[in-house]
């Protein structure tokens, strides 16, 4: 008692102890806080560094997956001295993201002028760049989609590459923010819901000096920027209300603004040669690009763009892609690339205008949300819903059927570049030269093959790309057929002209063979439009045209074949599972019915009015998940029998590295499940964000999963994430329409899995969550970098080699976002509410999903933040287990998208639906023995199996086997922290040392 009453009693000491007895407190809470509350311990992991792995025992002979070796036969991509470091991976990858770039951007306008075309550029021919964004290009886009792009190769450093020389004035005007303004703003935070104006962020033309403008003078030709940003989180506006620069409020960001339009009237003043770069991942209004000049020499309303004689559309080209553009430009390399959307003229013209994102009904922010939904009393009900009430008219489908219907003149009016297109610096010629059946009838059997001779007649070598579409026979009121669709598509090898052309190595020409099957032509009829009595793939008897077509719109050769009878396909033929109708609540919610070719002004989609969208308490009620029902008997998952689990603590007998290639029928799987607790199965699958949980007991590592469908994303900040590549937007590697490219880039991404944590543990990044696979249903989509294209076979088809390439060098992919998840806007307020009929969602939106489970092998499917109708997607036992698993014949995990809202994406409901893996920091579903039903003991050992089936056969798996041990180090934060704690401690005993010596040494002086 004396020795507190002697440390009380002096200041100094007393001060120590109080502050010593807080921070012990603080520091226990707070260690206790950061380490053992899930949430926490998590994020930090992901964000810090997870805990560290080191191993014992010879792994040589345990690498079940190897980096790539060169035998990959690839012109770009060379590999051939092996890749056995991130410095080796990184730089390959970055070479190969600029062959990305080489095929995929794309070439929209070359006009002659002075008895040659505007590019390539004559050698020494100088240019004036202009753009504030010249100086700061769009690599990508933001979230999932975004990288860092600090260290980010330059337009001015492609143009030095390619030795073509550039007005270094005007770079400097644009590198002063002081001289030519801040430029545009930073992407908008996620979940901002954007439904205001963006700033562009352009040059007024006040601005240029005398001094730049005649700086003018000493270059030959302008090179004018436009760029656009877009990114997760948020969709593009309607609206530049309140925005500078803005020609009018009603205007939208994906047209030109005033000083754009003063910048490109500037260049074409000039220059008498103007090229134009679209530096977008979605599609720009171009309709001034082939406008015509009226003789109004005030050069208002575009007269200027007759000066405008190229334009060259880049995408979002990543890191290093931009590199190709000097190539392009001095000829180097000549452009193949293809549209993968529809540039429409007037965009408000399309069908999606009025179902999508906030689009409030005359686009201002004050007028009252399109999509709110209000209780029938009139007040809002935080709910928000979309209708896809165009029907299958996305896209060309849309503008290709009315074009067949309304005539040509309509078609121009409204369409500036079909899907497909693109120029190249060569001609080709095209002829059908081959077909299977040979005939002019077929079956519903019935395997095609056309080929096609491609002969390049031009001067310069160079690629092309055929495309084959079919016509199928439509009657008014029927099933809705679009008048043309993609059935397949090949790009060909490199042709060389006539006179550089020989026998071995420069062929002329070469023929394409294009397959596919009578059933890729069939229907979906999900009402018995046909009056047969049959709901399901069908395709009506009579003519069905296959044309060969260099875009949706123009034709080059076809051919004629005749149906004798309607054929119905009642099973899919990869699985020969039963398909049907599953959506049947969907289709019949929406409020109109979907647009009809037999009647496109009396059916063209409106915006839901008032009373559309109010709703009762019923329909609320109908949106929560009823936990009262889950053990109902009469869901397909209920059973009575309670599956074997096994106690933590007990020493496994079946390591997971023993089930590696074995069926997941194995009875080895069984016994090696009969093994789990419970505990342990729910941690796996309640806590998968960015990495799957370890299980020492089985020898299960923990996993590094990174986004996203630009290479690995470091979307936490992880330490463990580093040194990768940043890729070229998808929609960029779409239109190289080159699935070798897609199949490389698989390749690629592989390289940098493998290597991994290099200068950590070593571990690989084991999961992928790409590639995504949502359809440009509007252009203006927040996240069209992260998708191919507005067609779902093109999608799919270049998804699949992609998956197939990653998955045989142990990669998961995480197939994103299924589905119909096509805007940002609301996708996580409650889950918006998305409409749609089942031929929609059948034949628009399945697709480039079915492709990638059937032809890539994709292991891994991520689902999204909407409802399809009422029903969350990542709970719908429709979606995930009657169609992914039981007609496709899926056979992985389901991973949710970020689960920020446990109110509607329940865990729970989840795996009961055929979900596996919670996209969150923290579990949210009771793990209680006494509320443990046998229902729920299955559907958590069936997703904790779906899960570690995939593990087992991923490079996760590699240096893990008999006769090796792993351990796991604190995660390095938690060491920082037990250092600092260390230090702390250290500190507070040495001044408590010199406190309580003192306090004695007073004490005995006053005695």
């Amino acid at each position: 008692m004396s020795f507190f009453k002697t440390i009380f009693k002096n200041l100094h000491s007393r001060i120590w102890f109080i502050v010593t007895a807080v921070v012990l407190v603080l520091g226990i809470v707070i260690n206790l806080v950061l380490t053992q509350v899930p949430l926490i311990s998590t994020t930090f992991n992901n964000i810090f560094g997870f805990p560290q792995t080191t191993s014992s025992g010879d792994t040589s002979e345990l690498q079940y997956y190897t980096t790539s070796d060169g035998t990959e036969d690839f012109e770009y991509y060379d590999a051939g001295n092996g890749i056995s470091s991130k410095a080796d991976a990184l730089s390959a990858a970055d070479a190969f993201n600029e062959a990305i770039c080489e095929e995929g951007f794309v070439l929209l306008k070359n006009e002659e002028i002075s008895g040659s075309r505007a590019l390539p550029l004559a050698e020494g021919e100088s240019v004036s760049v202009f753009g504030k964004n010249s100086v700061n290009l769009v690599y990508g886009s933001s979230g999932s989609g975004g990288s860092d792009h600090s260290g980010a190769a330059t337009l001015y450093d492609s143009l030095d590459a390619a030795d073509i020389s550039y007005n270094s004035t005007l770079k400097s005007f644009y590198d002063d923010s002081t001289a030519s303004g801040s430029g545009r703003p930073d992407n908008p935070s996620m979940e901002s819901g954007v439904s205001t104006g963006i700033e562009i962020g352009e040059t007024p033309r006040s601005s240029y000096t005398s001094g730049v403008l005649e700086s003018l003078s000493d270059t030959d030709t302008a090179l004018v920027v436009i760029s656009r940003i877009g990114g997760e989180g948020f969709d593009l506006p309607r609206t530049m209300e309140d925005i500078d620069g803005a020609v009018s409020e009603d205007d939208h960001y994906l047209e030109l603004d005033q000083n754009e339009q003063d910048m490109l009237e500037l260049a074409c003043e000039y220059f008498d040669k103007v090229i134009l770069l679209i530096n977008s991942s979605t599609p720009v209004e171009l309709g001034f690009l082939d406008s015509v000049d009226d003789g109004d020499d005030t050069m208002n309303d575009y007269d200027y763009a007759s000066n405008i004689q190229g334009a060259l559309w880049i995408g979002g080209p990543g890191n290093q892609g931009i590199m190709a553009l000097g190539s392009i430009l001095s000829g180097e390399v000549n452009p193949s690339g293809r549209l993968v959307d529809t540039y429409e003229r007037d965009f408000s013209q399309s069908p999606t205008w009025q179902n999508f994102s906030t689009n409030f009904g005359n686009n201002k922010k004050d007028d009252g949300g399109f999509g709110d939904g209000y209780h029938k009393s009139g007040k809002h009900t935080g709910y928000y819903l979309v209708e896809y009430e165009e029907g299958i008219y996305v896209g060309y489908r849309y503008y290709e059927t009315r074009g067949y219907t309304d005539g040509e003149d309509w078609y121009e009016s409204h369409v500036v570049y079909p899907f497909g297109y693109g120029l190249s610096y060569t001609e080709f010629e095209w002829e059908i030269v081959g077909q299977t059946p040979s005939g002019q009838t077929f079956d519903g059997d019935t395997e095609f093959s056309i080929e096609v001779e491609v002969t390049n007649v031009g001067d310069v070598a160079g690629k092309d790309v055929v495309e084959l579409y079919y016509t199928a026979p439509y009657t008014d009121g029927e099933i809705e057929k679009s008048q043309v669709e993609l059935v397949g598509f090949e790009k060909t090898p490199m042709l060389y002209p006539a006179s550089e052309a020989n026998d071995t190595d420069k062929p002329n020409s070469c023929t394409v063979t294009i397959e596919f099957s009578a059933y890729d032509m069939a229907s979906y009829d999900y009402s018995d439009a046909n009056g047969n009595s049959f709901c399901g793939y069908e395709l009506d008897a009579g003519e069905y045209t296959i044309s060969a077509r260099t875009n949706a719109h123009e034709v080059v050769d076809s051919i004629v074949y005749q149906l004798e009878a309607d054929v119905q396909y009642p099973e899919d033929p990869v699985t020969g599972n039963t398909v049907e109708n599953r959506f049947d609540d969907v289709s019949e919610g929406m409020s109109s019915p979907a647009m009809s070719r037999s009647d496109w002004e009396g059916t063209f989609p409106e915006a839901p009015t008032y009373e559309e969208r109010s709703i009762d308490d019923d329909f609320i009620s109908s949106l929560t998940w009823k936990y009262a029902n889950r053990d109902d008997e009469s869901m397909p998952y209920y059973t009575e029998e309670m599956p074997a689990t096994g106690a933590s603590a007990d020493e496994a007998d079946v390591m997971l590295f023993d089930l590696i290639g074995l069926d997941k029928d194995d009875s080895l799987w069984d016994d090696m499940m009969d093994q789990l607790s419970v505990s342990e199965m729910t941690e796996l699958i309640g806590t998968g964000c960015y990495s799957t949980a370890k299980i020492e007991r089985i020898d299960k590592p923990l996993t590094t999963d990174l986004d996203g469908p630009v290479g690995f994303v470091n979307f936490f900040g992880n330490s463990d994430v580093y040194d990768v590549c940043s890729y070229a937007s998808e929609c960029v590697i779409g239109a190289t329409w080159n699935t070798e490219i897609a199949y490389e880039y698989g390749i690629s991404i592989g390289n940098e899995s493998l290597i991994g944590n290099e200068a950590g543990d070593g571990k690989s990044y084991s999961g992928w969550y790409a590639p995504g696979l949502n359809i440009h249903r509007s252009p203006f989509s927040g996240r069209n970098s992260e998708y191919f294209s507005e067609d779902g076979l093109l999608s799919g088809k270049m998804a699949a080699q992609e998956i197939q390439a990653a998955t045989s060098m142990g990669l998961y992919t995480m197939a994103k976002h299924f589905v119909i998840n096509d805007q940002e806007t609301h996708r996580s307020s409650n889950g918006i509410l998305t409409w749609a009929n089942e031929q929609t969602i059948r034949e628009v939106y399945f697709p480039s999903f079915q492709l990638a489970v059937q032809e890539g092998g994709s292991m891994g499917i991520m689902s999204s933040f909407n409802r399809i109708g009422t029903t969350w997607t990542g709970g719908s036992y429709e979606l995930l287990t009657e169609v992914l698993r039981n007609e496709w014949g899926f056979t992985g995990m389901v991973i949710s998208d970020f689960n920020s809202s446990t109110d509607y994406m329940n865990v729970d409901q989840m795996i009961r639906a055929g979900g596996d893996l919670n996209l969150s920091q923290t579990s949210s579903f009771s793990t209680s023995s006494d509320a443990l039903t046998a229902t729920q003991v299955s559907v958590i050992r069936a997703a904790a199996k779906n899960v570690l089936y995939v593990i087992a056969n991923s490079n996760a798996m590699n240096g893990h086997g008999e006769g090796v041990s792993w351990t796991y180090s604190l995660a390095p934060w938690v060491q920082a922290m037990l250092w600092i704690d260390a230090g702390v401690a250290a500190a507070l005993i040495v001044w408590g040392v010199f406190a309580i010596h003192g306090a004695y040494k007073k004490k005995k002086k006053a005695e």
